[in-house]
């Protein structure tokens, strides 16, 4: 496989990854459920990742409900970076 291939795999991946996490976020799922497992493996990696857009970008308030914004900018950001990664790893 050459390393285009396998940049792409990992983009598509991580934005499957992301978007299941989000729908997740949605849903109470017992730690004990298989599913609430994956859960808990998408919460380790993807907190990691929007923690610290988290820190400068707060939730917004809507009443009692608040809309995560992190979760956008982070796929606006790799978004922006995924050409600049292709011209280095596939040129």
């Amino acid at each position: 496989m050459s390393m285009c291939l396998l940049l792409d795999l990992f983009f598509r991946f991580f934005y499957y990854g992301l978007f299941a996490w989000i729908i997740l976020s949605w849903v109470q799922v017992p730690t004990t459920h298989p599913i609430g497992q994956i859960k808990v493996t998408l919460d380790t990696v993807f907190n990691r990742l929007l923690s610290p857009i988290r820190r400068y970008i707060p939730p917004l308030r809507f009443g009692g409900a608040g809309i995560d914004l992190s979760p956008l900018i982070l796929i606006f950001g790799i978004n922006f970076l995924r050409p600049y990664l292709y011209v280095l790893v596939c040129s």
